[in-house]
């Protein structure tokens, strides 16, 4: 049984990646006696959704369907373009989440799309380098640029197994705009981690996110794009605080 104190936590990872790359948090929330829910995106990590059938809704319809299966209100937390898909959920069910956490995350407003920002980040290493299939609705980033732009401070053991499972990322939810009001998605709680030396989502780029987001509380991690490997143990300890 859980104790007053215990948290159900829904970690939502972002783009290229999958559930997987929470497999160094999970263990230590539970071990604090907070339980962790994980799930794979369409068409990532895991899971075989067709890129062609993949939009924003596929990815909050996921999500939902997680927060709904726990019978309590959760502490929703989204890494990277995982902030989107948190803040569109946020406006369909904000009854059921107790707070928002956006770790070094995109946090759009009322109709902005995450391309909106992703393209004004000129200096990240995402922005500079990536690569787009047109004809087949993904984009990536070559192999080669990949440990500098997410996995800057990690092991390289870490960073190898990682690269290994990213997938190409569906270009369809990334250009569809986000639908949020102040009587739903206004009214949770939102905290922002924000990731200092980080290449994919620069720091001046997530100063824009916490203005966004209009903060309850701020927390700051000195590290690269990737804290659940970079520095798990710090990372939940920003967790347990939200």
């Amino acid at each position: 049984m859980n104790s007053p104190e215990s948290k159900h936590f829904v970690l939502v990872h972002g783009a290229w990646h999958g559930a997987w790359c929470w497999e160094k948090v999970t263990p230590l929330l539970a071990g604090m006696g907070h339980e962790a829910h994980t799930l794979d995106l369409p068409g990532l990590g895991n899971d075989p959704a067709p890129i062609s059938e993949i939009t924003l809704d596929s990815y909050v319809n996921a999500v939902k369907d997680v927060i709904v299966s726990v019978n309590e209100p959760v502490v929703l937390v989204g890494h990277s373009m995982g902030g989107l898909v948190i803040t569109q959920t946020a406006e369909r069910v904000p009854d059921r989440v107790q707070a928002l956490g956006y770790l070094a995350a995109f946090s759009p407003r009322d109709g902005e799309s995450l391309f909106d920002y992703a393209m004004a980040d000129t200096e990240s290493h995402v922005t500079r380098f990536h690569e787009v299939n047109e004809e087949e609705g993904y984009f990536t980033v070559p192999e080669d640029r990949l440990p500098a732009c997410f996995y800057g401070l990690c092991s390289e053991e870490d960073t190898r197994n990682a690269i290994a499972r990213l997938r190409p990322q569906p270009l369809a939810p990334l250009v569809q705009p986000v639908s949020i009001s102040e009587e739903n998605y206004g009214q949770v709680r939102r905290c922002y981690i924000e990731c200092t030396r980080d290449q994919a989502l620069t720091w001046p780029m997530q100063k824009k996110m916490l203005h966004n987001a209009r903060l309850d509380a701020l927390l700051t991690l000195e590290t690269d794009h990737s804290p659940f490997y970079s520095c798990p143990e710090d990372l939940v300890d920003c967790l347990v605080r939200l």
